[in-house]
């Protein structure tokens, strides 16, 4: 039976997926009580998940709200898991790689384990771990401030045990992809971090599922475009595609799992 945090993060994808939701269609799709999903409305809603409309919910188009890492791994799995395999195949031995925090780079380092030599650096503690049993890869931890809820580490600490290194390729977890406000996450000083990994980084790589598009946080990482490539699903929208290779970015793109 599916968990009250899997229900409520499929009822965020019904509603962003069709525009609006009906309670009585909800509970009878989830097979639960119209009381139950009224709750459920009541945690999103106040969350900054979806807005309540007379007996319905529509998308929240302002401002996403951060979900935990417990939260985004019910969210896009297979196709997670297809960006994860479509970027990893852009290291390669010897490389020296970045792998920012999140659910979808986690992807990426599950897919490195063949590689015979690499040295990847991660301010992702699930992303270390997900690396530990892979010979061939020596692990750095940039160290810093662990923000449970993400399972990230930032903060100065982190800041200033990157800024003599350098690395070949930076891989980067996307929170917002938006037109205007470009590339975003949610916290200040992962966003500063962020910043940093690009610097010391020859090549910016994005992944994001396309339920990133047209969604924004608060915190900006880089300008829409100011990329060397993108990896994303089918469901991209042409604006964006057209956009970012008028910008001369590389989109890569996996086909989205339905």
């Amino acid at each position: 039976m599916m968990s009250a945090v899997e229900r409520r993060m499929e009822i965020v994808n019904v509603v962003n997926q069709d525009g609006k939701a009906r309670v009585e269609d909800l509970a009878a799709r989830f097979d639960v009580s119209s009381v139950t999903i009224r709750s459920d409305l009541s945690f999103l809603e106040k969350n900054g998940y979806v807005v309540r409309s007379h007996g319905a919910a529509i998308p929240n188009t302002g401002v996403i709200a951060e979900l935990t890492v417990h939260e985004k791994r019910h969210q896009n799995i297979g196709t997670k898991s297809s960006i994860g395999y479509a970027a990893a195949q852009l290291i390669e031995n010897g490389d020296t790689v970045i792998l920012d925090s999140g659910t979808t780079t986690r992807e990426i380092a599950s897919n490195l384990k063949s590689l015979e030599q690499a040295v990847v650096m991660t301010n992702g503690l699930d992303v270390a771990m997900e690396l530990a049993s892979a010979s061939g890869i020596e692990v750095l931890m940039s160290g810093g401030v662990l923000r449970k809820k993400a399972l990230s580490f930032s903060g100065s600490q982190a800041e200033a045990s990157l800024k003599n290194y350098r690395f070949d390729k930076v891989f980067l977890g996307v929170d917002g992809f938006d037109l205007r406000s470009g590339i975003t996450t949610h916290n200040e000083q992962e966003a500063s971090l962020n910043r940093l990994m690009c610097d010391i980084s020859e090549q910016v790589i994005a992944v994001a599922d396309s339920t990133k598009f047209g969604k924004r946080s608060c915190h900006m990482i880089r300008e829409f475009g100011n990329i060397d490539i993108l990896v994303t699903d089918s469901d991209i929208p042409e604006e964006y595609l057209q956009g970012l290779r008028e910008m001369k970015v590389e989109v890569i793109i996996v086909e989205k799992e339905k």
